[in-house]
């Protein structure tokens, strides 16, 4: 009999059409946002061989459409709870209220056998946090809509084997690009999205601690290529004798960071 635990980590969708990563440890499975329709959604679980009816728990980073448009039928239909900071909570709508639960940063969650703790990122929202789940000794993170790194965002990650981290886009390409300059400042901001230097720079630190896989995502279309994500991160870790995996999530299908057996 096989009494290995199954884990999985896919992001289904990323980019700025919508933003949702699937987790399933050892039979807990949890979304993290929900920024594509329930159709699309259950479709690309479907592929992994689950569905939204197995789901225990959403959990929120922000609410920003492109991580919460089809949160209220996908919560609503399916008597999911949704866990999100408490300032952002009381932007989301179209939720029912008994399953609307909330948390502030720091706090840890558990779901099942599955703790899950939120710290602060730095975005335009009401509030905005990444995660780290933790279950049967392993750590995984999750930080994206950032735009800036601090001591706790680097804290949080350190004991993470796997991570899915933002890289939004690549300076020369958003500012010679098309944007209108007010967008092109709101981005590259302190609340906008961290870039591809930035993001190569974390991917490093973790790469020399206890990271070994990176998925890189939230790429924008406009301003960033996966080549050049690959490429800064490459670039970071040139002076480097650690081994870091490092993919790029793709915008509309799953892609893995983690699926093993423990």
């Amino acid at each position: 009999m096989n009494t290995k635990k199954h884990i999985q980590i896919y992001t289904l969708f990323s980019g700025s059409s919508g933003n949702c990563t699937y987790i399933n440890c050892g039979g807990t499975e949890i979304l993290i946002d929900a920024g594509a329709y329930s159709r699309a959604t259950e479709k690309a679980l479907n592929s992994l061989g689950s569905s939204l009816s197995s789901i225990k728990a959403v959990l929120v980073t922000h609410e920003h459409s492109d991580h919460i448009k089809g949160l209220p039928v996908i919560s609503g239909k399916y008597r999911i709870p949704v866990y999100a900071e408490s300032a952002c909570a009381l932007k989301i709508k179209g939720v029912k209220p008994f399953l609307l639960n909330t948390f502030t940063p720091g706090e840890e969650i558990e779901i099942g056998p599955v703790a899950v703790s939120s710290f602060r990122t730095f975005h335009d929202s009401s509030s905005c946090c990444g995660f780290v789940v933790k279950y049967s000794g392993h750590s995984f993170g999750y930080a994206t809509d950032t735009g800036r790194l601090s001591d706790e965002i680097y804290q949080n990650l350190l004991p993470c084997s796997a991570v899915i981290l933002e890289a939004n886009y690549d300076r020369d390409m958003l500012f010679s690009g098309s944007y209108p300059h007010f967008l092109k400042l709101r981005i590259a901001s302190d609340t906008g999205h961290l870039d591809n230097d930035r993001s190569a720079e974390l991917c490093a630190f973790l790469a020399s601690h206890n990271t070994k896989r990176v998925l890189l995502s939230h790429l924008s279309a406009e301003n960033n290529t996966p080549e050049a994500a690959l490429r800064a991160v490459q670039r970071s870790l040139a002076d480097c004798s650690c081994q870091l995996s490092v993919d790029i999530a793709q915008r509309f299908m799953p892609t893995e960071l983690v699926d093993l057996y423990v």
